[in-house]
C-alpha cells in the first residue's frame, strides 16, 4: 500500500450562465420569428432575464437623426408618446436614449432620487426604482438605444448592463436583418442629420468638461479594478504552488523517517549475520536493497524539497509585491470613488437647476403664448375699428356731397323766376347709403352661395370641364391647386371636396388645407383632360416623410375604429415598424408589406379597410397599386405619404394610362352622385349593414 492516498470529492456541476442563456433564447427567437416581428419578444426576454418590468427598444434614424419607438413592454400612452419621435434638441422628447447612443455607452439612472427629469413610462402608482438606457450599435454605426424600467424593490446594477453585453449582439443582428433591403428595394440613403458626425457616435460632442472628466476618471476606476481583480487571481495561484510546496517538504520527511527506519534495520541484519543466524544473509541482502531505494528516494527527496523552497521564497517575494500593488491600487480606487460622487453630486446639483429653468423657460414660453394670443385679438379689433372707420369717412364725405346740392337748390329756383318760388320748398331726407359693392371673387375662387342654395361640390382640379356636370339641386365649381386654396374655399364651404390626383400640387394643396384646419373628407379621383370619364378612388389622406405616427393618429382616427384592418406598405423598415406600433396600441389590426408585390398579396388576403401606401414603394413606386385599391370591394381608405420632391401628378397619370380599365372608368356626374351618396360620418357612428348569405 503507498504512503500517500489521493483524496476523493465530488466536483460540482458549473452553474448555467444567464448571459448565454439569454443569448440562445434571443438566436432561438430570431430563427422562428421574421426580422420585423422579432424585436417585441425579444424585449420580453430581455426583460424576464434581467427581472425588470418594463421597456422599449427605439431604433435610430441616421438620415433624419430621430429615435423611432419600434417595441414596448409595459409602457404608459405618455411614454410611448414620449419615445416615440426622439430629436436632438426636442424639449417635449426625452433625450437620454439619445444621448446613450451618441456617447456610446449605457447610463444607470436611480430614478428614487428624482434628480433626473423623467417622462412618465410607467403608471402613477408605480414605485420607480431604476432606468438603464443602453446603446445597441453595429461596430461603429449606431442603431437603436434599450431602456429598462426596474420597479421596486428590483434595482438594475451596473453587473446587470455588463451581463446584457453578449446577448445584445443578438438584438443587433435581429435590426440590420429588419434594416436589409428586400425583394430588389433599394438601401436608404443616410442623409447627414447633425447629431452623430464623427466617426462612432460622435456628432454633437458634449462640452460639459465635468461629463468628459467624470467619463475618464471612471475609465480609470474600471482599470485599475481589473488590474485588481488580475493580482487577486495570481496570488491565489502562488498560494496554491506554496500549498502544493509544503506538501513535498512533509513527503520528503517521511521519505527521510523510512530511510532511517532502513538503516537501523541494516544494521540489525548486519549484526545478526555476524552472530551466525540462519537466514541472516538473505535479510541482509533485502535490506540492502531497501536502503539502496530509500537513499535515491531521499535524494529525490532532497531535489523536490529545494525546489519547492526555491519556488516557496519567489511566491513569498510576489505575493508581498502584489500585496503592495493591491494596497495602491486599492487608494487609488477610493480616491477615485470619493472624486466620482463629487463629481455626480454636482452634475446632479447642475441637472436639478436645468430643470429648474427648463420649467422657468416653459412657464415663460405659456406665458408668452397667451400674450399673443391677447395680441392677435387686440389686431382683429384694430382691424375691425379701422373698417368702421373708413365706412364712416365714406359716409361723411357721403354726406357733405349731398349737403352742397341741397344749398345749391334754392340759387336754382331763384334763378329760373317760377311762381312757386315763394312757396316754401319740401325738406326731404337724405337717401339712404348705397350698399357696399361686393368684392370681386379670387381667380379661380369658388363663388360664393346663394341664399337658399343647394349643395355644392368643390373640385381641386385644372380642368374647368367639371363645372358642365349637371347634377339636381347641386352646385358644382373647380379651385385650381394652389398655395392659398385654404383663403379661396373660405366664404363657401363645400359639401363635398373631390380632389383629382392626376392634377399638379393636388397633393400638397390638401397638405395646405388640413395644414389651414379644414376637416372635411377628400374624396380622390383621377381623370385626364382628354376624357369625360374618371377613376374614383375613395377617401383620401395626404402624409409627407418622414412619416410621424403622433401626428398621423388623430387623422386615422376618423376613419378606423378598434379591430380595423390595415395594412401598412413602405421599404422603411423603422418607419412601419413605429407606425405599427402606434396602431397596434389604437388596437387596430396592422400587416406590413415591404415591396408592390408583397402589398398586392396582402390586399387579397386582409382585404383592408384602411391603406397607408408610401409612393415610394419598389420597384416601380405605389401609383399602380393606388389604381388598383380602386377596383377593390369595398375601396379602402389610403393614406399617401411623399417626399417634396416627388412629381405625384406625373406618377398618377402615367398610372392612370397604364392601369386602369374600361369598366374602372365612370361618367363625371356619376361619380360626382356617388360621392353625394356616401356618408362622411366616422365609421363609429355609421349604421351596421351586414351581409347575409344567400338562400338556396
Amino acid at each position: 500500500m503507498g504512503i500517500f492516498r489521493r483524496r476523493s470529492s465530488a466536483v460540482p456541476a458549473p452553474a448555467p450562465d444567464p448571459a448565454a442563456a439569454l443569448a440562445d433564447c434571443l438566436r432561438a427567437i430570431a430563427a422562428h420569428e421574421a426580422p420585423e416581428d422579432a424585436l417585441q419578444p425579444a424585449l420580453q426576454a430581455i426583460l424576464e432575464a434581467t427581472g425588470a418590468q418594463a421597456g422599449a427598444i427605439c431604433l435610430f434614424d441616421m438620415r433624419y437623426g430621430l429615435l423611432r419607438l419600434a417595441a414596448e413592454v409595459g409602457i404608459t400612452d405618455e411614454g410611448c408618446r414620449a419615445l416615440r419621435s426622439v430629436r436632438q434638441g426636442d424639449a417635449n422628447g426625452w433625450a437620454m436614449p439619445l444621448q446613450c447612443l451618441r456617447d456610446h455607452r449605457a447610463y444607470l439612472i436611480d430614478a428614487a432620487s428624482g434628480a433626473h427629469h423623467l417622462p412618465p413610462l410607467v403608471e402613477p402608482g408605480a414605485a420607480l426604482r431604476s432606468v438603464a438606457c443602453v446603446p445597441l450599435c453595429a461596430g461603429e454605426t449606431p442603431l437603436g438605444s434599450l431602456v429598462l424600467l426596474a420597479l421596486a424593490p428590483r434595482a438594475l446594477s451596473e453587473h446587470d448592463l455588463h451581463q446584457l453585453a453578449r446577448p445584445l449582439d443578438e438584438v443587433v443582428r435581429m435590426i440590420e436583418s429588419a434594416r436589409r433591403p428586400r425583394a430588389g428595394a433599394p438601401a436608404p440613403t443616410p442623409e447627414p442629420s447633425g447629431v452623430l458626425a464623427e466617426p462612432g457616435l460622435g456628432g454633437e460632442v458634449a462640452a460639459d468638461p465635468e461629463r468628459a472628466s467624470l467619463a475618464a476618471r471612471s475609465e480609470e476606476t474600471d482599470r485599475l479594478r481589473a488590474a485588481l481583480e488580475a493580482a487577486g487571481a495570481e496570488r491565489a495561484r502562488l498560494a496554491s504552488e506554496l500549498e502544493s510546496a509544503r506538501r513535498t517538504a512533509d513527503r520528503a520527511e517521511l521519505l527521510a523517517a523510512s530511510l532511517a527506519a532502513a538503516e537501523r534495520e541494516t544494521a540489525e541484519l548486519a549484526a545478526a549475520l555476524e552472530r551466525g543466524e540462519s537466514g541472516s544473509r538473505e535479510r541482509l541482502q533485502e535490506g540492502v536493497e531497501q536502503a539502496r531505494g530509500a537513499e535515491a528516494a531521499r535524494a529525490a527527496a532532497e531535489a523536490e524539497v529545494e525546489s519547492a523552497r526555491t519556488a516557496l521564497a519567489d511566491a513569498q517575494a510576489r505575493c508581498v509585491a502584489l500585496e503592495a500593488a493591491g494596497r495602491e491600487a486599492r487608494a487609488e480606487i477610493e480616491r477615485l470613488e470619493l472624486a466620482e460622487r463629487d463629481g455626480r453630486a454636482e452634475r446632479e446639483r447642475m441637472e436639478s437647476e436645468l430643470a429648474e429653468t427648463r420649467a422657468r423657460f416653459d412657464e415663460l414660453a405659456g406665458r408668452g403664448s397667451g400674450l399673443e394670443g391677447e395680441i392677435g385679438e387686440l389686431r382683429e379689433t384694430v382691424a375691425t375699428l379701422r373698417g368702421e372707420v373708413e365706412t364712416l369717412a365714406a359716409e361723411r364725405d357721403r354726406l357733405r356731397g349731398a349737403l352742397a346740392e341741397l344749398q345749391a337748390e334754392p340759387d336754382a329756383v331763384v334763378a329760373e323766376g317760377a311762381p312757386a318760388a315763394a312757396q316754401p320748398a319740401p325738406i326731404e331726407s337724405p337717401p339712404a347709403p348705397a350698399a357696399p359693392r361686393p368684392a370681386a371673387p379670387l381667380p379661380s375662387a369658388a363663388p360664393p352661395r346663394a341664399l337658399g342654395a343647394g349643395r355644392l361640390v368643390v373640385v381641386l382640379d385644372v380642368d374647368s370641364v367639371w363645372e358642365g356636370v349637371i347634377i339636381d339641386g347641386t352646385e358644382v365649381t373647380v379651385v385650381k391647386p394652389g398655395s392659398d386654396v385654404a383663403a379661396r374655399l373660405a366664404g363657401a364651404p363645400p359639401t363635398r371636396l373631390v380632389v383629382n390626383l392626376a392634377a399638379p400640387g393636388a397633393l400638397a394643396a390638401m397638405g395646405a388645407l388640413r395644414a389651414a384646419g379644414v376637416s372635411g373628407r377628400f374624396w380622390g379621383c383621377l381623370a385626364s383632360p382628354a376624357s369625360d370619364k374618371a377613376l374614383p378612388l375613395g377617401m383620401i389622406e395626404p402624409a409627407t416623410r418622414p412619416l410621424d405616427p403622433d401626428a398621423i393618429l388623430p387623422v386615422l382616427g376618423g376613419y378606423a375604429t378598434r379591430g380595423t384592418r390595415v395594412v401598412t406598405a413602405g421599404a422603411d423598415g423603422d418607419v412601419l415598424m413605429s407606425l405599427r406600433h402606434a396602431l397596434t396600441r389604437q388596437g387596430l389590426s396592422v400587416s406590413m408589406a415591404w415591396d408592390a408585390k408583397q402589398a398586392v398579396d396582402l390586399f387579397d388576403a386582409v382585404r383592408p379597410e384602411l391603406v397607408v401606401l408610401d409612393l415610394e414603394l419598389p420597384p416601380r413606386n405605389g401609383y399602380e397599386l393606388v389604381v388598383r385599391l380602386a377596383g377593390a370591394i369595398p375601396v379602402p381608405s389610403v393614406v399617401l405619404v411623399y417626399g417634396d420632391g416627388d412629381d405625384t401628378a406625373a406618377g398618377f397619370a402615367a398610372a392612370l394610362t397604364r392601369g386602369a380599365s374600361a369598366s374602372g372608368l365612370v361618367p363625371r356626374d356619376r361619380l360626382l352622385a356617388d360621392v353625394l351618396g356616401h356618408s362622411e360620418a366616422p365609421p363609429a357612428e355609421r349604421p351596421k349593414v351586414y351581409a347575409l348569405p344567400q338562400g338556396r
